[in-house]
């Protein structure tokens, strides 16, 4: 499996499951078809900037840092503004054309924040396809785009 596939697992993972310990985070990630060693866990953690904070319970839990997503979402209404060209929704596909040489910062963006409305995003140089689960996903992701 490769590392932004994991990756997407485990930022799943933490927002479905309260994870105290990287151990525990393994443990989970292994019920879901993953193998992958604590360091890498580990890795991953730090590379996705993940946060301890405490949740309702007062328990400390592995969380999405807010701050990121703040940034990632502020970095993309810029890029967005200064590079796309159109967005069209076709069924249950979001076709983004971008200036020649954008449509990659566009995906890597989309995908940094995770947003549920996408199972997938695939960018050649100057569109991005973002593939939704239904019509209706794909709208709301179009009508949240920014």
């Amino acid at each position: 499996m490769d590392k932004q596939k994991r990756q997407w697992i485990i930022r799943q993972t933490i927002l479905e499951h309260p994870v105290e310990t990287q151990e525990q985070l393994v443990s989970l990630l292994k019920s879901r078809g993953v193998t992958a060693s604590q360091s890498t866990i580990s890795r991953d953690i730090k590379e996705m900037c993940l946060v301890k904070q405490s949740n309702e319970n007062g328990r400390l839990v592995y969380l999405t840092n807010p701050t990121l997503s703040l940034n990632t979402t502020k970095i993309l209404k810029e890029k967005m503004s200064d590079v796309v060209l159109q967005v069209t929704r076709s069924g249950n596909m979001v076709i983004i054309k971008t200036m020649p040489g954008n449509a990659h910062a566009i995906g890597v963006l989309l995908d940094q924040l995770g947003r549920p409305e996408m199972l997938g995003c695939i960018c050649g140089n100057d569109t991005c396809l973002v593939i939704s689960e239904s019509p209706e996903t794909a709208q709301s992701f179009c009508e949240n785009l920014c």
